[in-house]
């Protein structure tokens, strides 16, 4: 086991390669950055939009629009059972370690017997190959042919759990029905093989240890159980994908003894350029780590994590990194044609400066394609009173 890490060795070393030196503002510097960091949680449609703006500043509404459109990157139901925006080569990773525990909801969800989950999935797929299927249509048509197969009191998509198995199916890749990426729900869905050419039906052990890499790359250094918990996975599968990796993995105690996890030719820190960025819902300096573990405490104390959460709906606050704290929650009130921005501190950090926030409007207001009218801090007790 190589050197221990300290609490600030630990975060420094995770947003040297979460904020890199940006290299450009272009579809190809989007695409790069989708590579390297992988798939980005985006149910809130905007959160594609404010990860490009808050990694690549200057990038435009248009840009990231575009990297949607031509599907150089892709959107579906993966990692968790929930949305991510990434490459297609990553989608089709995470569909093969999704369809895993899949393949078992499936067969739960909609009371199976005569019909395996392998052939719904097949059946699905087939329906969305050709061209664009709304996503009603698409239940609607499985049911149809389930109600046909399967046995009586079995194949019944009865319930909205048993409609979103089916839409949310990690091989299928889905879009709003416009160019309204950023703030319009996804209606449209098709096959994701068909739509890129990349076959999600790699081996799921080999897919798991290229999303390992992935994951390390992005949010290390990290535990097994970190790793675990962002694939949505079993700790004895990634345990074996971490095994297979060899020597490009490489351990250190870190605090409270824990051994953490890391590629061995990671950045080591020193590349981090501190500064404020205005993070969005579900940003992976929250989501990249086990959502009870106290990795969850890296960039801001454990306890506001009840603030940084909602339990009820799932959502989390677009946030403030400010140096290698998360200091406030941010956002964004219509105004017409324009938006206000109110900034919410949280407690015990230290509230960033109206001037270093104004400073990150414009990156937002690129890639929103919007004008901000007016800027604030607001007392906390306004959002949880």
């Amino acid at each position: 086991m190589s050197k221990r890490l300290t609490p600030d060795d630990v975060a420094l070393r995770t947003l040297d390669r979460q904020f890199p030196s940006p290299t450009g503002t272009a579809v190809a510097d989007l695409v790069a950055l989708y590579e390297a960091l992988g798939p980005v949680q985006t149910q809130v449609p905007r959160a594609a939009f404010l990860f490009a703006a808050s990694r690549l500043p200057g990038i435009t509404h248009e840009t990231v629009v575009e990297a949607f459109d031509t599907y150089a990157l892709v959107k579906g139901t993966t990692l968790r059972g929930t949305v991510h925006s990434s490459v297609p080569q990553h989608h089709a990773w995470a569909s093969a370690v999704t369809s895993v525990w899949l393949d078992k909801a499936l067969a739960r969800g909609l009371s199976l017997d005569a019909v395996a989950p392998e052939e719904v999935r097949a059946r699905t797929a087939a329906y969305a190959t050709d061209e664009w299927r709304e996503r009603d249509d698409l239940v609607a048509h499985v049911a149809a042919w389930l109600a046909d197969a399967e046995k009586p009191g079995h194949g019944t998509v009865a319930d909205s759990y048993a409609r979103n198995l089916l839409r949310g199916a990690p091989w299928l890749v889905r879009r709003p029905p416009d160019r309204r990426w950023h703030t319009r729900t996804d209606t449209l869905y098709r096959s994701s093989a068909a739509l890129t050419g990349i076959d999600a039906s790699v081996p799921p052990e080999v897919a798991r240890r290229e999303l390992v890499r992935v994951h390390l790359g992005a949010y290390g250094p990290a535990t097994r159980r970190d790793v675990a918990w962002w694939l949505g996975d079993k700790l004895r599968p990634v345990d074996a994908a971490i095994a297979a990796l060899g020597d490009e993995v490489v351990q250190y105690e870190g605090p409270d003894g824990q051994t953490y996890l890391d590629l061995a030719d990671a950045p080591d820190g020193s590349g981090f350029a501190a500064g404020l960025r205005l993070l969005p819902e579900f940003d992976g300096v929250m989501l990249g780590y086990e959502g009870t573990g106290p990795e969850r405490a890296r960039f801001t104390a454990l306890e506001n994590q009840q603030h940084l959460f909602n339990k009820v709906n799932g959502t989390t606050a677009p946030v403030v990194l400010d140096g290698t704290r998360l200091v406030a929650q941010w956002r964004i009130v219509p105004r017409g044609t324009r938006v206000d921005v109110e900034v919410i501190p949280l407690p015990g950090e230290k509230a960033p400066a109206e001037d270093a926030v104004a400073a990150a409007l414009p990156a937002v207001e690129a890639v929103l394609a919007t004008e901000v009218a007016d800027l604030r801090t607001v007392a906390r007790v306004t959002l949880d009173g």
